[in-house]
């Protein structure tokens, strides 16, 4: 049966003006996520993976310069205007966070934040309003005597089932993950995942994922992106990529993640202010030729995966 396209991303360059030049964050990225899924971006630290996120819902910063095509339910929503946009953002597409105290209004009682939300984008009465945040606390199983809790004397695993429970106040199709348990224990890191896991089954809802952490791509993605120096390099299934990376630096990527104390990737990420005529990860690849240095890899379509390289790792 034919998967049905939530969003399509085709084509995606950001960069940062700033007084010293230009900063190339993304490179014609292309991706698309079908209902229902989760599709999780990773990466090192730096490779664009959160840029591309807040783009989506134009987070992004005012020196941001943005082009391509991002389309949601077959519609060009990167063509609205800003007014008919912010009727889709925070509605159809809601976004968690790393830090929730860094999003949450510091005096204002959480319930209302969760009410407040909901009443900003649905004409309903007060009542109404408190009764869909008591709904929404429940589900991130919180207390209801927590509507009036302020956030400091939340932890920090509660305040991130807060961040959830706001952002999935309108009941969003897509719900933008960007390193939602980064900064908490193994433990509470585990209780989230598997809370996102529970809403994202009941509401049929779509989930990106943003994340650096291999056991969380594991555990969550039904397809995984590879992200480096701004560029998509690699797209597959889970248990495809799991299995047989094709990328060398899907590869290599792996093989820090399976012996960490000793396997290190031999060399730096590229400055994204310098321009790369050939593939950003050739300097640090394994099977790089002549041809890597000079030729900007296209994608290779491989039944469902997607591959940017001259250099295909074989069976």
């Amino acid at each position: 049966m034919k998967k049905e396209k939530l969003l399509e991303v085709e084509q995606l360059n950001i960069k940062f003006t700033t007084s010293i030049g230009d900063v190339n964050v993304s490179d014609d990225i292309n991706f698309s996520l079908n209902k229902g899924e989760t599709f999780c971006i990773v990466g090192e630290s730096g490779c664009g993976k959160s840029v591309v996120a807040l783009s989506l819902t134009r987070l992004l910063p005012e020196n941001a310069i943005i082009k391509g095509s991002i389309k949601f339910e077959g519609f060009n929503i990167s063509e609205l205007e800003e007014k008919e946009f912010s009727e889709i953002r925070g509605r159809k597409i809601a976004t968690i966070f790393e830090q929730p105290m860094s999003c949450i209004n510091p005096v204002m009682r959480i319930g209302d934040q969760i009410a407040e939300t909901y009443r900003a984008n649905f004409n309903c009465s007060r009542k109404e309003a408190k009764q869909q945040a008591l709904k929404k606390l429940e589900e991130v199983k919180l207390p209801a005597n927590r509507y009036n809790s302020y956030p400091h004397e939340l932890s920090g695993g509660m305040q991130q089932r807060v961040m959830i429970a706001i952002a999935l106040a309108c009941n969003p199709q897509l719900l933008i993950a960007d390193e939602p348990t980064t900064s908490l224990d193994v433990t509470v890191q585990y209780q989230i995942l598997e809370l996102l896991q529970e809403l994202k089954e009941k509401y049929n809802m779509t989930i990106l994922m943003i994340t650096h952490d291999m056991g969380v791509v594991h555990d969550m993605a039904d397809r995984i992106g590879v992200m480096y120096a701004g560029n998509m390099m690699e797209i597959a299934d889970r248990d495809e990529f799991f299995q047989r990376p094709l990328h060398p630096y899907a590869v290599e990527l792996l093989n820090v993640v399976r012996d960490p104390c000793i396997y290190t990737i031999p060399g730096t990420v590229p400055n994204l202010m310098e321009w790369v005529p050939g593939c950003p990860f050739e300097p640090r690849c394994k099977r790089s030729t002549e041809a890597c240095k000079i030729n900007k890899p296209k994608n290779i379509v491989m039944g469902e995966r997607i591959v940017r390289c001259l250099n295909v790792v074989p069976n």
